[in-house]
C-alpha cells in the first residue's frame, strides 16, 4: 500500500462513551481526504460500541494486554507516519514504545494533568494555554490548543448557515443527547423534565445501541403525550441538530459540534473532564449548564 498511513489508538465502551473513537473519526476523515490511509486498532467492545468505525475506515482487533499492544501494532500494521493515540489509560511509558511504530506521535488530550512523550499535543479546550502544557511535554512538542483545533466532521462546518438562518426564537423541537452510552440514564431525567414543563414540543432523543438504558428510556419515551423520536447509533447528529431549536445534553464532545451550528444549549457536566469546557462556555453565552446528581434542575436557554 502506498501513500501516508495513520493509526488511529482510541476505545470506547458503554462505561467511558463513545467521545474518544468520534473526535479521532472526524480527524481521520479529514486526513483521508488528504490522501491519508487511516486504520483503526481498537478492541471488538470498541467497535460494537461505535460501529460507525467499520463503514468509515480500516479497523485491526488488538487481544494482547496493554503491555504489549506496542508490539501487536507494529506486527498488524508495520511502521506509520504517524499514530494519533486518544487514551486516558496508556501513560508515558506506553507512548515512549509507540516511537517503534511511528514517525509522529500525537496526542489528544483534555486535562492537562499528565506526562507525555509525544511529537505533537491537540487539546481543543477553550482557553487552554501552552503554560499549561510545557512542563508536561518535551521541548519541540508541538502544542494545538484551543477551539481553533476543534475536530469537526465537515457535516458540522458545511451546515452552518443553514442552521443559523432557521433560527427565529422559537420552540418546537428538542434534541436530547446526553452521550453515546449515558451510563447514569441522564436521558430518562431530561425526559421526565421535558414532560413535567408541559411543552408542546416534539423531541429528538440520541443513544449509542449499547447503553444499558434504552429499554427505560424506551419507557420514559411512552409516558408521555408528546411526539418522541428515538435515534440510536445514528448517522444524522448533524441534521437533527440543525433542525433543534434547543438542546439538552452533555458537556463533552458534542459542546464544539452544537456550538458551529449555533444551538441553544442547555448542558450538562457528565464527567470530570468536560468540566473546563462547561464553565468557560457560559460566561461567554454559549450555552447554560447544569449539574445533575439525583435530582434534574430547570434552567433556561442561551444562544
Amino acid at each position: 500500500m502506498t501513500g501516508r498511513r495513520a493509526i488511529f489508538r482510541a476505545d470506547a465502551s458503554p462505561k467511558i462513551g463513545g467521545g474518544h473513537v468520534m473526535r479521532c473519526l472526524a480527524l481521520a476523515d479529514g486526513l483521508a481526504e488528504a490522501g491519508w490511509d487511516c486504520c483503526f486498532a481498537v478492541t471488538g467492545q470498541t467497535l460494537e460500541t461505535v460501529p460507525a468505525i467499520t463503514s468509515a475506515h480500516r479497523h485491526v482487533f488488538l487481544k494482547g494486554p496493554a503491555r504489549r499492544e506496542v508490539a501487536e501494532l507494529e506486527a498488524l500494521v508495520g511502521r506509520v507516519e504517524l499514530l494519533v493515540l486518544d487514551h486516558y489509560e496508556r501513560d508515558v511509558d506506553y507512548e515512549k514504545a509507540c516511537r517503534q511504530v511511528a514517525d509522529v506521535l500525537l496526542v489528544l488530550e483534555d486535562l492537562p494533568h499528565r506526562w507525555h512523550e509525544a511529537d505533537a499535543l491537540l487539546d481543543q479546550t477553550l482557553g487552554r494555554d501552552a503554560s499549561e502544557y510545557r512542563a508536561r511535554v518535551p521541548d519541540g512538542c508541538r502544542l494545538m490548543l484551543g477551539p481553533s483545533y476543534a475536530l469537526l466532521r465537515s457535516m458540522f462546518a458545511n451546515g452552518r448557515d443553514a442552521s443559523l438562518s432557521r433560527r427565529d426564537g422559537t420552540l418546537s423541537r428538542i434534541l436530547v443527547t446526553m452521550g453515546y452510552s449515558d451510563p447514569r440514564d441522564l436521558t430518562t431525567l431530561a425526559l421526565q423534565a421535558i414532560g413535567a414543563a408541559q411543552c408542546d414540543v416534539e423531541v429528538d432523543v440520541v443513544l449509542g445501541g449499547v447503553s444499558p438504558n434504552i429499554s427505560r428510556v424506551r419507557k420514559a419515551i411512552g409516558t408521555l403525550d408528546i411526539c418522541v423520536r428515538l435515534h440510536l447509533d445514528t448517522t444524522e447528529m448533524a441534521r437533527l441538530m440543525q433542525e433543534a431549536d434547543l438542546a439538552i445534553g452533555a458537556s463533552g464532545v458534542t459542546s464544539w459540534e452544537r456550538c458551529v451550528l449555533g444551538v441553544p444549549t442547555l448542558a450538562v457536566i457528565t464527567a470530570e473532564n468536560q468540566r473546563t469546557i462547561a464553565t468557560r462556555l457560559r460566561p461567554r453565552g454559549l450555552f447554560a449548564w447544569r449539574e445533575i446528581g439525583r435530582r434534574i434542575y430547570r434552567s433556561g436557554s442561551s444562544r
